[in-house]
């Protein structure tokens, strides 16, 4: 999916070549999606992975499976997403 490509650093537009750069998408919506907590998203309120809370003691089983539906209904592709042992969240 192609879109507007957000900073890394300081999460603004990125500017290249005087204009805004325009890409691949895909990586940056499932950070925000992951990472967002429900309710930031005014327009869709029960969107956001929490991932912020998974940190903090045991996580919940079903975060996996419901992260995947919140990015497959985003336009990210995605069959499996995982926590590893190192707390590494994993897109397959």
């Amino acid at each position: 999916m192609k879109g507007l490509i957000i900073d890394r650093e300081s999460g603004d537009l990125l500017i290249e070549r005087g204009g805004i750069a325009i890409g691949d998408t895909e990586a940056q919506t499932a950070e925000a999606v992951i990472m967002a907590m429900r309710g930031e998203f005014k327009e869709y309120p029960l969107l956001g992975g929490e991932a912020a809370r998974q940190l903090a003691g045991s996580g919940d089983v079903m975060w996996g499976g419901e992260v995947r539906k919140m990015l497959k209904a985003c336009g990210v592709e995605c069959d499996k997403v995982t926590v590893t042992p190192d707390g590494i969240i994993e897109i397959i």
